[in-house]
């Protein structure tokens, strides 16, 4: 995506601030990743999860609307959802904008199911404080 859009003439893939911000995108999936593959370790062996899954919990929404926004940034009004009444023929930019729009709204209620981020926060910090 990153490396077939354009941002005044150059492919955004190319642009500072942009790739700065999927590095630690990439970064912080990565880390995520092994935080579960830690807790998924920790529960086949029969050990007591602590404050983990609030960590994944909070973090995998947080990562998720970030993808999200990125991918907005990328296609820019692409994103769009389609005017229906217009028909498929109506459609202008690449195929994989199509419903980014939605997705990227649908995502922002990832911080509230599940137990908000706030109170996942407050878990975390008990835990961690031992009160």
């Amino acid at each position: 995506m990153g490396e077939t859009e354009q941002k005044d003439g150059v492919p955004l893939i190319q642009d500072p601030d942009f790739s700065r911000r999927l590095a630690e995108l990439e970064a912080d999936l990565m880390a995520l990743e092994f935080t579960e593959l830690r807790i998924l370790s920790q529960e086949a062996k029969g050990e007591k999860v602590g404050p983990e899954s609030s960590i994944l919990k909070v973090a995998g929404s947080e990562i998720q609307q970030r993808v999200a926004d990125l991918a907005m940034e990328a296609v820019g009004y692409y994103a769009l959802p389609d005017d229906l009444s217009l028909g498929d023929n109506a459609r202008v930019g690449p195929d994989y904008a199509r419903g980014l729009a939605g997705r990227y709204f649908n995502l922002r209620k990832a911080s509230i199911y599940g137990g908000s981020n706030e109170i996942q926060r407050n878990i975390i910090a008990k835990a961690v404080l031992g009160l």
